[in-house]
């Protein structure tokens, strides 16, 4: 991933949070905190499990644990807004 696409999709994780319904909103904040992860760590060999997955949810306050973490999970796994729910 070059850093322009690493841009384009912090810049579209903000944009979607900001116009989604609360649900929704949750899941890009998760997404755009696991793209950052992917982006520095490069492809992990073994995501974060759920349990870390919902702490980060829960420090970052979170208003729906487990949205956040399924966008922090697909966030980490690199995957494009397109290929996400």
């Amino acid at each position: 991933m070059t850093y322009m696409e690493y841009e384009k999709l912090l810049l579209r994780a903000d944009r979607l949070t900001s116009i989604c319904n609360p649900r929704k909103s949750e899941y890009w904040r998760g997404y755009r905190s696991g793209i950052e992860v992917h982006f520095q760590n490069g492809q992990q060999a073994s995501l974060p499990d759920h349990y870390s997955i919902i702490e980060v949810a829960r420090r970052n306050r979170s208003n729906d644990v487990h949205a956040y973490a399924r966008g922090y999970r697909d966030g980490c796994k690199g995957l494009k807004p397109e290929d996400a729910p």
